[in-house]
């Protein structure tokens, strides 16, 4: 910046005939300052350095470089000649404005460079040869002052995009449960109310039933236990669900409220209450963990931007995008089965061929299972042509390796998942085994129930809904195939799978 003040004001020259006689000059480089200030984005910067310099110039061509993986990337995808790379990557290790002549005018070069780092190259091509001590003092000042501010619009655009997506998930979130049946509200310590759905809010004029809740809510507070409750008033039937909920040392009590009058089949629905109770409870744990993820996260970027780093920066925003992506699949799961339950989800098939799908889902689940020192094994490659629904089928083959995974066994050094497949006339045969912690026998009928876990001990260890195994045997049966357990406890499992192939 030192050396572009000198270029204004030079030794000898006194400030008043300077700007006498550079007002001109002046003028525009207050129409620069003024123009890079109002920059909201990373596409305005884009333009207004453009807007510059085709001011004072004819530029016939420009480009926007930036390197990536130690190759020259022109950011809007536009073609330029490969001898451009030489001459940007030039410029890259100058980092510096500089003027390449050739035969018929002359490349202008403008790295746009904050602390140790340049964000992208401006290279733009006219037929002028000789270019005023004004003019390059212009650039240079352009240089700086995008440099400074370009690194931060990026920043600032990663963090907006990351916060929208957050505020997507919220709201759907909300429509779910706003559809819902249920009347849903939650309570803080104080008795107030920091979440109510649409159905709640028509049962308030019920002052008796809303007497109940508040009576069985003090109750929960005090003895931090969930429960279930069953009673009647004035002839209509209720059944209600409290579940206690801790985020960062803070209390709540989450109510769910079910009119079932007029049930003929009381026991039944009793049972039923009961295996939705132990699902929120496990939703609740669920969902719990990534939103206090976010939440926490999301607080320390916003009251803490202006003095995190750039590694710290970006390890918040990879931990909130990671947790974004585990609530969104609970959310997926929760509509697949919503569908499954009203019979609506229909089949959308194609032709594709297996070995690619299943190569697919491997590198998929390839970080999951380093993570737990899991190794999976595909032991066939033989190509297979199949006309199904190629979506559903990934689900079903991720959700059974995920969970192969998620219940290996920690004792044994040699942990696996073993997948094979072949083919018959009109079907193929999928086989997913692994040396995980099994299936007792007395659970492996129950294992494709909806809502059952096998070991309740395991529910707060390992992540989970207990619809994900329902919601592949729904899938697995709705292309007309079958899905068959064998285990042994303590052993390990293997799950077969058998679809039609459904080429005509």
């Amino acid at each position: 910046m030192y050396n572009l003040l000198r270029q204004l004001f030079w030794d000898g020259v006194s400030m008043a005939e300077k700007l006498k006689t550079n007002l001109s000059f002046l003028t525009q480089i207050s129409t620069v300052i003024m123009e890079i200030s109002k920059i909201n984005s990373v596409k305005e910067a884009y333009d207004v350095i453009s807007i510059i310099l085709k001011r004072s110039l004819e530029i016939e061509e420009e480009y926007f470089f930036e390197l990536e993986n130690e190759s020259i990337i022109e950011i809007f995808g536009k073609p330029f000649k490969k001898d451009l790379e030489d001459i940007v990557m030039w410029a890259h290790n100058k980092s510096d404005v500089s003027i390449f002549p050739d035969d018929v005018g002359s490349y202008i070069l403008i790295p746009i460079v904050s602390t140790n780092k340049i964000n992208f190259i401006y290279v733009g091509y006219t037929e002028e040869e000789n270019f005023s001590n004004q003019f390059m003092t212009t650039i240079k000042l352009v240089s700086f002052l995008l440099g400074n501010l370009f690194e931060n619009l990026k920043l600032y655009e990663k963090i907006v995009a990351k916060n929208l997506i957050i505020e997507e998930n919220k709201n759907f979130l909300n429509s779910v449960l706003n559809s819902t049946t249920e009347s849903i509200v939650v309570y803080d310590k104080n008795k107030i109310i920091k979440f109510e759905n649409n159905n709640f809010s028509k049962i308030k004029e019920n002052s008796a039933l809303m007497d109940k809740i508040e009576e069985y809510t003090e109750l929960a507070f005090n003895n931090k236990l969930n429960n279930n409750f069953e009673f009647d008033i004035k002839n209509n039937f209720y059944s209600i669900d409290i579940i206690n909920i801790e985020i960062k040392e803070n209390s709540y009590v989450l109510i769910v409220v079910r009119d079932v009058s007029g049930t003929k089949e009381l026991e039944k629905l009793k049972k039923i209450d009961k295996m939705k109770m132990e699902f929120l409870s496990m939703m609740s744990h669920e969902l719990r963990t990534p939103l206090s993820a976010i939440k926490a996260y999301s607080e320390t970027l916003i009251n803490s931007l202006d003095i995190l780093d750039k590694d710290t920066l970006s390890e918040f925003l990879n931990t909130i995008f990671k947790e974004s992506n585990h609530l969104d699949k609970l959310l997926n799961d929760l509509l697949d089965f919503s569908k499954l339950e009203l019979k609506s989800l229909t089949l959308r098939r194609e032709s594709f061929e297996f070995t690619e799908l299943i190569n697919e889902v491997i590198s998929s689940l390839e970080e999951f299972s380093k993570t737990n020192d899991v190794k999976i094994i595909l032991k066939s490659n033989e190509n297979i042509i199949l006309n199904l629904d190629r979506t559903r089928i990934k689900q079903i083959l991720v959700n059974l390796i995920q969970n192969a995974i998620k219940y290996s066994d920690s004792k044994k050094e040699d942990k696996y998942v073993q997948i094979n497949y072949e083919q018959n006339e009109e079907n193929i045969i999928i086989y997913i085994e692994d040396n995980g912690m099994g299936i007792k026998e007395e659970y492996q009928e129950k294992i494709f129930e909806k809502f059952f876990r096998a070991d309740s001990s395991l529910n707060y260890e390992i992540q989970g809904t207990g619809i994900g195994l329902s919601i592949v045997k729904e899938l697995v049966e709705l292309h007309n195939g079958k899905i068959l357990l064998e285990s042994e406890f303590e052993k390990g499992s293997k799950f077969i799978i058998t679809l039609p192939k459904g080429v005509i």
